[in-house]
């Protein structure tokens, strides 16, 4: 297994992944127009778990820079393992590489929020040494 970058042609796998996470079809047009967006803002990272040929994980790291922190924080988006490839170290993998790709761009600290139902996701981030410290709170519009 080998942790790259994601880029353009991979959209589709990191789209389906995606999807499984969310556990829906996501509407594809506005997909590829974020991914598209995203792709070319430097201070956002997507990474891909590749098995061989076979992309089995994906996981992005979004950097911004905070005033409350008077700095720079990396904030982990998503981060999915396909259901098969579950408990091959990938996710660990993702995870260590968006480490260090926050620390490698001087950020304070590394971030991430999940559903409360994703008590397996919970379990991971606690596993990597995070720490329950914040609530997010959410309003639709």
């Amino acid at each position: 297994m080998k942790i790259v970058k994601a880029a353009m042609h991979n959209l589709d796998a990191v789209y389906n992944l995606i999807c499984e996470l969310e556990d829906r079809k996501l509407d594809k047009y506005e997909f590829l127009r974020i991914y598209q967006e995203n792709i070319a803002d430097a201070n956002v990272h997507y990474l891909l778990a590749e098995d061989g040929a076979d992309i089995i994980g994906f996981a992005s790291l979004h950097i911004q820079k905070l005033l409350h922190h008077c700095a720079k924080v990396g904030e982990i988006q998503e981060i999915i393992v396909s259901e098969k490839a579950q408990g091959s170290g990938a996710g660990t993998e993702l995870f260590n590489q968006l480490a260090k790709t926050a620390a490698s761009n001087n950020c304070l600290q590394l971030e991430v929020c999940t559903s409360k139902m994703r008590e397996k996701a919970q379990d991971f981030y606690v596993k990597q040494g995070m720490k329950q410290s914040h609530f997010k709170f959410i309003l639709g519009l």
